[in-house]
């Protein structure tokens, strides 16, 4: 078991695309999970609830090390039971694909917040000196929508001699897309199904109620936490643009404030360019 606090697991943990991503938004001192563990047996898991004895809200995500194929097993939020079922389901998973699969446990005060009642997701893409995107989805979708290109409500386009000026204000006039209603109305329906086929889903009038029938656009208290607390310190990450020329904040509006689970880099782009031609294969 690796634990993301502990200096000595850091090299190991940086192997995990996932895990990498969530040690970058630590590092940038980006608002984020106290901490994670990365497991990968029942043993682990074991070990770790019988170290934390009054736990039992957990917020679970699959990975594997840098260039092994993606087991592709959805995160989920779990207790002190489902959390064996989720990494059985990791394990059998990644011995199928013959990956390095491993479970990634993230650790917060408090409850974690059921990714259909999340009240809004970025994506925000730096292009380093050429441009920031930001694709945003809302109430009811987390981030994976946008990282697998599966879902986008508005999309913006930001010079990069722009960034240091954008403000809640002015952000309507980068603004590239805006949801039609009745695109929005298929986007909503296929994540309705989605909530409710999910194994551990919810039942349909409770998925028809929490996802709003009308979108909204994106409320500008969010817009202005996310300026500052995510976009300007990545803007300015000059050590970050160094190596990378590209890299990808994950932003969602949990409980009214926002948390960043990872940055996404280049090592896993490529990954995940790789996985969807496997796909279409």
């Amino acid at each position: 078991m690796l634990n993301a606090n502990k200096v000595t697991d850091i090299k190991d943990i940086s192997k995990y695309g996932k895990a990498k991503g969530f040690l970058v938004a630590k590092k940038y001192k980006l608002p984020t999970f106290s901490n994670f563990f990365v497991v990968e047996s029942e043993d682990e898991i074991q070990a770790l609830l019988d170290t934390y004895k009054d736990q039992n809200d957990f917020c679970m995500r699959s990975d594997a090390k840098i260039g092994d194929i993606p087991i592709g097993v959805s995160g989920k939020n779990g207790n002190r039971e489902t959390i064996f079922e989720y990494i059985k389901e990791v394990r059998q998973k990644s011995n199928e694909l013959d990956s390095s699969g491993v479970a990634i446990i993230y650790w917060n005060d408090g409850n974690f917040c059921p990714t259909y009642k999340i009240e809004g997701s970025f994506y925000l893409y730096y292009r380093a000196q050429k441009e920031l995107i930001i694709d945003y989805v809302g109430k009811g979708w987390d981030g994976s929508y946008l990282s697998h290109g599966s879902a986008s409500h508005e999309t913006y386009l930001i010079p990069w001699e722009d960034i240091l000026f954008l403000d809640d204000n002015n952000r309507r006039k980068y603004r590239k897309k805006v949801v039609s209603q009745s695109e929005y109305d298929d986007l909503r329906a296929s994540r309705i199904n989605d909530l409710v086929k999910n194994k551990n889903g919810i039942p349909r009038q409770i998925a028809e109620n929490l996802i709003p029938y009308k979108y909204d656009e994106i409320k500008n208290e969010y817009f202005r936490q996310v300026i500052h607390q995510v976009i300007l310190p990545m803007y300015d990450s000059k050590e970050l643009q160094r190596y990378y020329k590209e890299y990808i904040p994950i932003v969602q509006i949990e409980n009214g404030k926002i948390i960043v689970p990872e940055v996404i880099l280049p090592e896993r782009l490529k990954e995940k360019e790789k996985s969807v031609l496997d796909e279409e294969r």
